[in-house]
């Protein structure tokens, strides 16, 4: 358990830093010229961003999987696409229950979810902040 939290822990880090660096270059972008373009580029800096945290997660499963701190309930064994899409279902928190992790593995998907609402909510700051600069310009 306690290998779980420690990972769990390292990917809630690695996560929130490359969530809120990449948060913060699209912050500078609104300040750009060509305001409607610098808009879809942050858009597309968050869907890169979450992509990549449900990346970094999906890397964590793999690793407690291999580490044997659990596996998960699914039947063949898991390719690299399985840990993804049970990560990025999981980082949304949607949660559909297809695939669902066993043993200290569940710490780590619980982790995922807490990380995942958090960072939802910058970016949902993030686009109510560009919509607001978009009323005022």
């Amino acid at each position: 358990m306690i290998a779980a939290l420690i990972l769990a822990i390292a990917l809630f880090l690695a996560s929130v830093g490359v969530h809120l660096s990449i948060l913060g270059a699209g912050h500078r972008l609104l300040h750009a010229p060509g305001n409607f373009s610098a808009k879809l580029r942050v858009a597309l800096l968050v869907l890169a961003s979450h992509l990549l945290v449900a990346t970094l997660f999906a890397g964590g499963f793999w690793l407690g999987a291999e580490l044997g701190l659990g596996g998960f309930d699914k039947t063949p064994a898991m390719s690299a696409m399985d840990y993804f899409y049970f990560s990025l279902i999981n980082v949304t928190t949607l949660g559909l229950g297809d695939i669902y992790p066993t043993e200290h593995l569940r710490v780590i998907a619980g982790v995922e979810a807490l990380t995942g609402f958090a960072l939802i909510s910058c970016s949902a700051q993030l686009f109510w902040t560009m919509m607001k600069e978009g009323e005022n310009a």
